[in-house]
């Protein structure tokens, strides 16, 4: 693991911590505190505006980070559960690579399947198979 990694993952962790809510509060409390002392001047709400914009911008990245983890493991489970199904469909795998184009053509391969079940159950058949998503278009074409 990266340094980049294990630091955004440790700071994730203790940013979702109720100590730094706390925390920010306190520096919030401490800095209006200072405010009487500093007379309310421009350094006093240059140093709250130049804080805000650096926690901002770090936890900016940390957050992006946390979710593309987050995202990846959630795709690599959603994978092992596709593999592990009997009658799933082994080319979902890995799907959210596939560029904008071919995301839509599978799109419409799964809303003709949707549609054509919607008739079936219509017609009183049940919707517990698993068809090919490959023959839905040219099924569709025959009706």
């Amino acid at each position: 693991m990266t340094y980049y990694s294990m630091i955004t993952k440790w700071l994730s962790n203790k940013a979702a911590e109720p100590l730094a809510c706390f925390l920010a509060f306190f520096i919030i409390f401490v800095w209006g505190i200072l405010g009487f002392s500093l007379h309310f001047n421009e350094t006093w709400q240059l140093i709250i505006n130049t804080l805000a914009a650096i926690i901002s911008i770090v936890m900016l990245f940390i957050i992006q980070n946390s979710q593309n983890r987050h995202t990846i493991a959630i795709q690599l489970k959603l994978d092992e559960i596709i593999r592990a199904t009997k009658g799933a469909h082994n080319e979902m795998m890995d799907i959210e690579k596939l560029p904008d184009e071919d995301l839509e053509k599978v799109q419409k391969k799964y809303g003709l399947l949707a549609e054509k079940t919607k008739e079936d159950l219509k017609k009183g058949k049940h919707d517990t198979h698993t068809p090919d998503i490959g023959n839905i278009i040219t099924e569709r074409a025959k009706d």
